[in-house]
C-alpha cells in the first residue's frame, strides 16, 4: 500500500467517530468491539500488515536515494504512487460497490503479497534500477488503489452498530501504532540487511489479512435490482460528483492543501539524505516524529471540533504544515526537523480527517464508495502533479527553495479557499426515504430497456410561477445527480398555468434505481416544488418507454 494512503485509510475510520459523536446517546466501552471474533482478528491483521506497508515505503524511497541522486528520481516514487491511485481511484470505488468486497479484496491481497514478493527478490539479487523500482512501486499503488474503497466500506461491517464508535476508534488507533513502529522498524532493518528485507517482511504481512478475509462472511445486497455494471456505475459516480455542489467544495479545498503538501512527502528522503546528512535509521525516526504528531493530533481533535468549525480547523492545519515546510527548508538540524515533524503529523490529521469527515456526510449511501474513491483520486492526483513539479523545482534549483516556495504557496492558496470557499453546513439527511416507491404498472419493461422518459405535471398559480422555477433548481440538480441525461421544463401555451418538467435516463432499470436513491433531503426538495402545485389531485407523473419503429 502507500504511506499516505495508509494514513488516510487509517484516519477515514478514525473520523467515522467524530461523525457519530454527537448521535451517541450510551458510552460503550471502548474495547468492546474485541467480543467479536472476526473484529479482533482483523484488528491483529491490519496491525501487521499496516506496520509492513510503512516499511515498505521507507524502504522504497531510500532505496531510490541509493540507485540514484536524482531529485526528480526520488520524487517520482511517491508520484507513481499517487498516479496509480489517481487512475484506478474511480474502477476501484465502483468496483467496491458493485462486488463482492470480501472476494475482491482476497484477490488484490494476494496480488500485493506476490508483488512484494517480486521486490524484494529482484532487489536482494542486485538487479534493481530506479526505472524497475518505480515500475513496482506503480504496481504496489495500483493494488492499493484498487483495495482503498472496499475496504474503508468494510470495516462498518465487521460490528453491530452499536459498537460502531468503539470500532473505528479502534481501528485509528491501529493505524497510528503501525506508523509509529513501521517508519523506525524499517530504518534499523535497512542499516542492517537492506531494502530487499523490508520488502520481504511487507510481502508476509498480508498473509494474516488474506487468513482473516478468508473467515469473514459479507452481508447480502439488500437492494433487489441487479447490481450495476462497471462503465454505467464510474458514469454514475462522476454524475453525482457533477450534481453535487457540497462534495465539490470539498475537492477544491483538498486540491488546495495536497499539491503543495506533497512537497514535503515527496522530497523527505532527499532532506534527510543530503540537507541533514543522515541515514536510514534517522529517516524511520523523522517519519516516527510525524506519526507521533499524528496521534497526538488525533486525541486533541475532539476538543478543536468543539471549539471551530471545518474551516477553521483546515486553516489551522494548513497553516501548521506550511510552518513545517518552510522548518524544514530553512533548517539542516535533525533534531529541529524532528520537531517540526511533529507539528506536520498534527496539522497534516487534522485537515486530512476533516476533509473526510465531511466526505462521508455530504454524500448519500448507495454511492459512498465511489465518492470516496473520487476524493482519493484528487488527493493523490494533486500528490502526483506536486510530486513531479517539486521534484522539478529541486532538481533546477535547490530542495531548500522547492520547499519554501511549496510552503508559500499551502499558506496562500488555504487562505484564499478559507475566505471564499466555506465547507460548513454542507451537511444533508442522505437517510434513503422510501416515500416514492417504484411505478406498478401492467406490464414492466426490461431492465435493458430505454430511454426513458418521465413526466411530471403541475398547475401554478401565476404569482408563485418565478419561486415555482427557483425550486426547480435544485429538484433539476437531484435529477442529473442520481442519473438523468436530459432535464427541462416546460410550459403549456394554450394553459398559462401549467407547467411539465421533463427528464431522460438512460433504461428502465436506471429509473428504478433512481426511486432507491431518494433521500430525506431529496423528499424535501421534491415536496417544496409540489407546494405549489394547486390542483386538487397530487402531480400527474407519467413514464414513456423507447420504442424501436421499424422501417419499410
Amino acid at each position: 500500500m502507500f504511506l499516505v494512503g495508509n494514513e488516510l485509510v487509517g484516519f477515514f475510520s478514525y473520523t467515522h467517530l467524530m461523525r457519530d459523536k454527537e448521535t451517541t446517546v450510551k458510552r460503550e466501552s471502548a474495547l468492546a468491539p474485541f467480543k467479536y471474533p472476526i473484529f479482533k482478528m482483523m484488528w491483529i491483521a491490519s496491525v501487521m500488515s499496516t506496520i509492513g506497508t510503512w516499511m515498505q515505503d521507507v524502504g522504497a524511497a531510500w532505496l531510490m536515494t541509493t540507485l540514484t541522486k536524482d531529485p526528480l528520481m526520488v520524487a517520482s516514487v511517491q508520484a507513481m504512487t499517487a498516479l496509480s491511485m489517481f487512475f484506478l481511484a474511480l474502477p476501484a470505488g465502483a468496483l467496491a460497490d458493485i462486488l463482492d468486497r470480501r472476494r475482491y479484496l482476497i484477490v488484490l491481497q494476494t496480488g500485493l503479497m506476490i508483488t512484494a514478493g517480486i521486490i524484494a527478490f529482484i532487489t536482494y539479487l542486485g538487479i534493481i534500477t530506479p526505472s524497475l523500482l518505480l515500475l513496482m512501486t506503480f504496481c504496489m499503488g495500483a493494488g492499493a488503489a484498487l483495495s482503498f474503497s472496499a475496504w474503508i466500506t468494510l470495516m462498518t461491517e465487521l460490528v453491530p452498530t452499536k459498537h460502531l464508535t468503539a470500532s473505528v476508534t479502534l481501528t485509528g488507533v491501529s493505524i497510528n501504532i503501525s506508523r509509529a513502529i513501521g517508519p523506525a522498524l524499517a530504518g534499523f532493518i535497512i542499516a542492517a540487511s537492506g531494502s530487499w528485507a523490508v520488502f520481504a517482511l511487507n510481502s508476509l504481512s498480508f498473509f494474516g489479512i488474506i487468513i482473516v478475509l478468508k473467515r469473514w462472511k459479507t452481508q447480502a445486497n439488500e437492494s433487489p435490482l441487479p447490481a450495476e455494471r462497471l462503465y454505467g456505475a464510474m458514469k454514475a459516480g462522476l454524475r453525482y460528483v457533477r450534481g453535487s455542489p457540497p462534495f465539490q467544495i470539498l475537492l477544491i479545498k483538498g486540491t488546495a492543501f495536497f499539491v503543495f503538501a506533497s512537497a514535503v512527502w515527496a522530497l523527505l528522503p532527499l532532506i534527510v539524505r543530503m540537507k541533514l546528512l543522515a541515514g536510514p535509521i534517522d529517516y524511520g525516526f523523522i517519519l516516527a516524529a510525524m506519526g507521533i504528531g499524528a496521534v497526538l493530533g488525533a486525541m486533541i481533535l475532539p476538543t478543536l471540533r468543539e471549539r471551530f468549525n471545518c474551516d477553521e480547523i483546515i486553516l489551522g492545519g494548513a497553516i501548521g504544515f506550511s510552518f513545517t515546510t518552510l522548518v524544514l527548508a530553512l533548517s539542516n538540524s535533525f533534531y529541529i526537523s524532528c520537531g517540526v515533524m511533529l507539528i506536520g503529523g498534527m496539522s497534516w490529521i487534522s485537515v486530512v480527517s476533516t476533509l473526510i469527515t465531511l466526505v462521508q456526510r455530504v454524500v448519500s449511501g448507495w454511492v459512498k464508495a465511489r465518492a470516496i474513491s473520487i476524493f482519493f483520486a484528487v488527493f493523490f492526483g494533486g500528490m502526483a502533479v506536486g510530486s513531479f513539479f517539486w521534484g522539478w523545482v529541486a532538481t533546477e534549483l535547490s530542495i531548500s527553495i522547492s520547499l519554501f516556495l511549496a510552503g508559500l504557496g499551502l499558506l496562500f492558496f488555504n487562505i484564499l479557499t478559507y475566505i471564499f470557499i466555506s465547507g460548513n453546513n454542507l451537511i444533508l439527511d442522505h437517510t434513503p426515504s422510501h416515500h416514492m416507491p417504484a411505478p406498478v404498472v401492467e406490464e414492466a419493461p426490461k431492465f435493458h430497456e430505454g430511454p426513458v422518459m418521465v413526466m411530471v405535471e403541475y398547475q401554478i398559480e401565476p404569482h408563485n410561477i418565478v419561486n415555482f422555477t427557483k425550486a426547480l433548481q435544485d429538484l433539476r440538480r437531484i435529477r442529473y445527480r442520481d442519473g438523468a441525461f436530459f432535464w427541462s421544463l416546460f410550459k403549456d401555451i394554450e394553459t398559462p398555468d401549467k407547467f411539465v418538467t421533463c427528464f431522460m435516463v438512460e433504461s428502465w432499470i436506471e429509473h428504478l434505481r433512481q426511486h432507491e436513491r431518494i433521500s430525506n433531503s431529496d423528499k424535501e426538495i421534491i415536496e417544496k416544488v409540489s407546494s405549489f402545485h394547486i390542483g386538487k389531485e397530487p402531480p400527474k407523473i407519467t413514464h414513456f418507454v423507447a420504442q424501436n419503429v421499424k422501417r419499410k
